[in-house]
């Protein structure tokens, strides 16, 4: 597959990569035959990593996404800390003022101030920024097609 139909493939699965191949095939302009190789080949080399749902969490009842901004006492320790937790989201290692930043949703506000509350008593962290998060746009970045 040449590259401008494999990336043109790549941003049709990250519009809606739950669409049958038969209908990537159809958007594409591909065979379905080179679109299951294709698929399959980025799949082995890490470069599709995962296919996942992306959730409407008020709809669920978790209305309350925030953003933290923390710098570490011991960094392994908070990432662990982080990573463990029902609440995370999307945990990310920062450079600069902060060490990490952590996404985490929430039911309700006494369910972040209880996970502040156990963060502070974990004495893991020591500078903390916390934003709330409303999505504006998400998961929209796209490869440009053309080869420069």
């Amino acid at each position: 597959m040449k590259v401008a139909k494999a990336v043109r493939l790549v941003n049709e699965l990250r519009i809606n990569s739950r669409r049958s191949l038969t209908e990537m095939a159809k958007v594409t302009d591909t065979p379905l035959s080179t679109v299951f190789k294709t698929v399959d080949r980025l799949g082995k080399q890490g470069v599709i990593v995962k296919n996942i749902a992306m959730l409407d969490f008020p709809r669920i009842g978790y209305p309350i996404k925030a953003g933290i901004f923390l710098t570490a006492t011991e960094k392994e320790k908070l990432k662990n800390f982080l990573a463990e937790h029902p609440s995370l989201n999307t945990l990310l290692r920062l450079s600069g003022d902060y060490d990490y930043y952590a996404e985490l949703i929430f039911k309700d506000m006494a369910a972040f101030q209880d996970f502040l509350d156990e963060l502070k008593q974990a004495g893991l962290a020591k500078k903390i920024s916390t934003h709330f998060i409303t999505d504006v746009k998400e998961e929209e970045f796209r490869l440009k097609e053309s080869v420069e």
